[in-house]
């Protein structure tokens, strides 16, 4: 089951007008978190190793030209970059705690969202110029090393490549993330707005 079939509102609907089941939404919404959580943690690590792979190529080989040795740097600044902005993310996750007040709880669901929405903007801009310029520079070299046509070549697949995930792979799961949490936050205010009503 994953974090987008998550509604609290379904809890409330099936205690009726009866106040619904504190643990029952607590539970729902740990899960939420330990998701959360988890799938920031493979994204981590998938990047680690990326960088590792990076940094065996970069000592294994001996490139000729500096603009390869820059270019692999800024590969490597743009991958720590997106590692820093998601261990932002592990430390708001690791804050929210679902046995604290509602309000409590949706401060800290907004905050997540905020961190995300940030990353998804202003982070992912830079990263994705950082990893363009890098590349660029990365594949000089080569390019040199092969026919005009296949240098051209080269370059237009690995930008044609950077420009489908980033107008068209890029939006949908900003779009997804997106809508999982604030169907969260929205059913929990929903649930509050309730039992403010009923109090």
């Amino acid at each position: 089951m994953g974090a987008e079939n998550i509604n609290f509102q379904d809890i409330w609907n099936k205690k009726n007008t009866e106040i619904p089941n504190i643990r029952e939404i607590q539970s729902t919404a740990d899960q939420y978190k330990r998701r959360q959580l988890r799938s920031t943690v493979w994204q981590l690590f998938s990047l680690v190793v990326t960088a590792v792979m990076i940094v065996y190529i970069w000592t294994s080989i001996d490139f000729k030209m500096i603009t390869t040795t820059l270019g692999i740097v800024l590969i490597l600044l743009a991958l720590a970059l997106y590692i820093y902005l998601y261990s932002q993310n592990i430390n708001v996750i690791r804050k929210i705690n679902p046995s604290i007040s509602n309000q409590e709880y949706l401060t800290a669901l907004k905050k997540l969202q905020q961190q995300r929405l940030y990353m998804q903007t202003k982070g992912i801009s830079l990263y994705y110029i950082l990893l363009s310029a890098g590349f660029a520079l990365y594949f000089y070299e080569f390019a040199l090393m092969m026919s005009t046509l296949g240098g051209i070549l080269a370059y237009a697949l690995t930008f044609f490549w950077l420009a489908i995930v980033w107008f068209f792979i890029r939006p949908r799961q900003v779009k997804k993330q997106n809508a999982k949490i604030s169907k969260v936050i929205d059913s929990l205010e929903l649930i509050e707005r309730d039992l403010n009503e009923q109090m």
